[in-house]
């Protein structure tokens, strides 16, 4: 192979890489909207601190196009399909920026000017359930989680506890 016939090789090659890079910058999940971001910080109050909560499993969807907004999205398939999932870091942050279908299996840009549910569960916290709106660009949401009450004191003196009854340790099976 000459070196005039490499050259027009490697040319085609660049010139095909480039094309379908373009492709698929067009066809990106958020329809070339990167600025659309629901981002937030979830915390609980700890003796009267404010302390971020980690590993929260932080779900979106999509409710209902905004009556207050005009211009809203068009929903590109039923949006009872359509959730935004996170995991909140360290810091109590998380972000969310496409929509995914449980569905098709397809990925969608932030529906803008729609009202959406946020539920948030993580082990320890009462479930949070709530709606905001959604106009587009970045949008920055706080949430306070409840810490659950564990320990249960019975001060009534109904139940006893059969100290015996008690194993710790291995498994006993019968004889």
């Amino acid at each position: 192979m000459s070196t005039s016939s490499v050259r027009s090789a490697l040319r085609w090659t660049v010139a095909l890489l480039g094309a379908f890079a373009l492709s698929g910058l067009a066809g990106c999940p958020s329809g070339g909207r990167s600025s659309d971001l629901i981002a937030g910080k979830i915390a609980t109050n700890k003796d009267q601190d404010i302390v971020p909560v980690s590993q929260a499993q932080v779900m979106v969807r999509p409710l209902t196009v905004d009556p207050e907004q005009k211009g809203a999205d068009e929903q590109p398939e039923d949006p009872v399909n359509l959730r935004g999932v996170a995991i909140t870091n360290d810091t109590g942050y998380f972000e969310i920026a496409a929509l995914s279908s449980d569905q098709t299996f397809q990925e969608y840009g932030l529906l803008r000017n729609w009202k959406y549910e946020i539920t948030i569960q993580v082990p320890g916290y009462y479930i949070y359930k709530g709606s905001f709106p959604y106009s587009k660009g970045g949008q920055e949401i706080t949430i306070e989680l409840e810490e659950k009450g564990a320990d249960v004191l019975d001060t009534s003196g109904v139940i006893e506890i059969d100290e015996k009854a008690i194993q710790t340790g291995a498994i006993r099976r019968g004889n």
